[in-house]
């Protein structure tokens, strides 16, 4: 994930509301150290302005072949795709059944929970 920053033209940081200043200066610190050159942006609730990101023309390929990890992976060897390298997994489970909300929930919480990324949950029965 640090390649992704390193190399962005643009860096959104979202749920800027869930913060306080404080922490937020230090997450753009940590961002301006990785990729000085990034233009940063904030934004609550996913919501940006489309004039911010597109038509701004910011990729320059003379630029982008002079990054030390440009076509790193290409030259070197194959690309370990996000699910290898992160350990990142999921699965579809279809039923003609539905679960039960509750005990659903109450097996997910006897089990450690959930770890879910990337927005806010919805369902049944809360948090445990």
């Amino acid at each position: 994930m640090v390649d992704q920053l390193e190399f962005a033209d643009v860096l959104l940081v979202n749920k800027t509301d869930l913060v306080s200043e404080q922490q937020l200066g230090a997450v753009e610190r940590l961002l301006r150290k990785v990729n000085p050159a990034a233009e940063l942006l904030r934004s609550r609730y996913g919501e940006v302005d489309p004039a911010d990101l597109l038509s701004k023309g910011r990729f320059d390929l003379r630029k982008a072949e002079q990054h030390p990890q440009w076509l790193v992976e290409a030259r070197e060897k194959e690309h370990a795709p996000e699910t290898v390298e992160f350990g990142i997994s999921s699965f579809v489970y279809t039923a003609r059944r539905p679960f039960h909300p509750q005990r659903l929930h109450d097996a997910f919480c006897a089990a450690g929970g959930v770890s879910r990324r990337g927005g806010e949950g919805g369902g049944g029965g809360g948090r445990c």
